[in-house]
């Protein structure tokens, strides 16, 4: 129970709020925003409080379960601590954006785009600080054919991965002070490097590695 205590306390402040901004809340709250940061989509404000916590347990139990499933959950010792602080802070950030919604549509002038964009880059910089002592498994870090085939390969590309994550959520939360048109271009062009700079760099060290 200790071990879990974060992840109630969130859910506690989580549904505090909702229970006390829920009267308040208009019928319709805005939910999603296009990439100018204007309104382009509503939901009922029963599913505004409900969606946060639960969307919050169900991803808290994902990241339980597939640890006790996974074939190689006796690696998960090993990098215990690495795996609740990336949970303990993909949790933050949903907690955050879901009060952040709740706020706005009481009427605050709460700037979503600007939360999202300084919280996915900081959880990209959590993420690349703890990359390099995530060790093999089917869950978490990148897990290519390469990476789960050699540990060689899985211990190198973390290190470089965790660069690159940490690097692109810098560029992501610096890009939310800049200009909407040049924040989009931002944005997009450090996740598709997130996701591809790593896979192909574990490609290109299994080569190396399998040459020798």
């Amino acid at each position: 129970m200790k071990k879990h205590w974060y992840f109630f306390l969130l859910i506690i402040i989580m549904a505090g709020v909702s229970l006390w901004a829920y009267v308040q809340l208009p019928d319709q709250v805005p939910t999603h925003w296009n990439f100018s940061g204007e309104v382009d989509g509503y939901s009922s404000r029963l599913f505004v409080v409900l969606f946060g916590p639960i969307f919050l347990t169900i991803i808290y139990g994902i990241f339980l379960g597939v640890a006790k499933i996974d074939p190689r959950n006796e690696n998960y010792e090993k990098f215990a601590g690495a795996h609740r602080v990336v949970a303990n802070a993909a949790l933050t950030f949903f907690a955050v954006i879901h009060i952040a919604v709740i706020f706005n549509g009481l009427g605050y002038d709460v700037n979503i785009d600007w939360i999202a964009h300084i919280g996915l880059g900081l959880l990209f910089i959590i993420l690349g600080n703890y990359m390099p002592k995530i060790k093999a498994n089917y869950f978490m870090g990148i897990r290519t054919p390469w990476t789960l085939a050699n540990e060689t390969v899985w211990a190198r590309t973390h290190r470089f991965g965790g660069k690159v994550f940490f690097i692109g959520g810098i560029i992501i939360a610096a890009s939310a002070f800049a200009p909407s048109s040049i924040r989009v271009v931002l944005l997009i062009a450090s996740i598709v490097c997130i996701a591809i700079v790593p896979i192909v760099y574990s490609y290109a060290i299994y080569k190396k590695v399998a040459d020798k």
